[in-house]
């Protein structure tokens, strides 16, 4: 009788141990299937990063500068500073800062943007990108994203 008893409750802590398992694996199968469909909202961060001093760039003039490996043209303007990504949108090709026309050329592809960015003929489908742009005790900073990485990246 004792052994009978102890089979019975071997089994049944057997099979509670493997149902027990399988419930958990679905579970967190479920868990990370949600989480990769719909991931969490994060704020997004930035970097400020000083690209010039006020009276450094003259008016309807721009300033090339590295951030990275990328191009950017600090440009100023009537309006102020604006501050420009020089990667084509078309197909991240570099772009050029022609003074004399007062625009921005891609040689590779023929885009042409204004001295704002916007997309005056070629094949870009958008205007350039620009940062934020902040004045502050004669200094132009910007704002950079910052990348952060996914759980699966």
């Amino acid at each position: 009788m004792i052994n009978e008893e102890n089979q019975k409750r071997r089994s049944f802590l057997k099979n509670f141990g493997i149902i027990g398992a399988l419930l958990i694996a679905v579970g967190l199968f479920f868990r990370d299937l949600w989480l990769y469909l719909y991931p969490p909202k994060r704020k997004k961060k930035f970097h400020k990063y000083l690209v010039a001093k006020l009276n450094s760039v003259p008016l309807g003039k721009a300033k090339e500068i590295t951030l990275g490996n990328d191009p950017v043209f600090v440009v100023h303007l009537d309006q102020g500073y604006r501050v420009f990504s020089g990667i084509c949108t078309h197909l991240g090709c570099h772009v050029r800062w022609e003074e004399e026309k007062q625009r921005f050329f891609c040689p590779c592809h023929k885009g042409v943007y204004d001295k704002t960015g916007k997309v005056i003929s070629g094949p870009p489908p958008r205007p350039l990108d620009q940062f934020k742009v902040e004045e502050d005790k004669n200094l132009v900073y910007i704002y950079v994203e910052t990348k952060t990485r996914g759980p699966w990246s």
